[in-house]
């Protein structure tokens, strides 16, 4: 009887050593089988990115990082201006309420109230200092009211030369233009060279491909901005103002 039960303890001692090896051999073959998997995963992922279009890959990224930066905005984690790169913004009073409302850094939103694009040689020494990676240009407005170059095509020209001086004094950045939103009917009443908006942006537009320059189109806005008019008709509400700062760094991600 001892030795009968010798021999079951003896087996039962074999079986436990082979299904704990049996497990262990499981184990190894289950890490070495994902590993191989990833591996052929991480070699698939490669040659898909790899197989695609470089400026394609570029903009997924920047607007992965946009993504990214907006959550941690939404979070409380970093202001407003965090999003845009390195920039420098000179404009209108349109374009200095996005310092005013801190929705930009008053540092590099450097536009000043009441004027228009013929104010931009006052700002070189100051785009000089910042060199910025990016250059937003926001101008228009006035330039509309006071009907600079006497049409849509004779303002582009306008404009367009004193961009280019702009350009210079930066030579490392990208230049964005913004298009000029629209203003209260009341308003084209009195002047109507606003109910000529979109033949300016158009103009614009031509512009910048000529000059291989970034047009920001945020013609969409549009649809709300008449309920978003500061009294003037003309500014923009502090919610309006957001929006179109959305859009400019929208676009600046997208360009990158």
């Amino acid at each position: 009887m001892k030795e009968w039960w010798n021999r079951l303890v003896l087996r039962q001692k074999f079986a436990a050593v082979g299904t704990g090896a049996l497990f262990v051999l499981l184990l190894v073959w289950l890490a070495i089988h994902t590993q191989s998997q990833q591996v052929t995963d991480g070699r698939a992922w490669i040659r898909e990115q790899a197989a695609k279009d470089p400026a394609e890959l570029t903009s997924a990224l920047a607007q992965k990082r946009t993504a990214e930066l907006k959550q941690a905005y939404s979070e409380g984690k970093i202001s407003y201006s965090a999003l845009l790169p390195d920039y420098a913004m000179i404009g209108d009073s349109r374009a200095a309420a996005l310092a005013g409302y801190q929705i930009l850094d008053g540092d590099r939103d450097i536009a000043v109230i009441g004027t228009d694009c013929q104010d931009i040689p006052n700002q070189l020494e100051r785009i000089t200092a910042l060199q910025p990676a990016n250059l937003i240009v926001s101008y228009g407005i006035n330039d509309v009211q006071h009907n600079l170059g006497g049409s849509p095509e004779g303002f582009a020209q306008v404009y367009e030369s004193y961009i280019q001086q702009a350009a210079k004094a930066a030579p490392g950045a990208r230049v964005f233009v913004t298009s000029i939103l629209d203003v209260s009917p009341a308003v084209i009443e009195q002047y109507p060279q606003y109910g000529n908006l979109g033949q300016y942006n158009e103009q614009l537009k031509a512009m910048c491909e000529r000059n291989h320059w970034v047009f920001i189109d945020s013609g969409s806005l549009n649809a709300e901005i008449q309920d978003n008019l500061e009294s003037d008709g003309i500014h923009l509400a502090p919610d309006m103002c957001l929006k179109w700062a959305e859009s400019i760094v929208d676009a600046v991600g997208e360009a990158e």
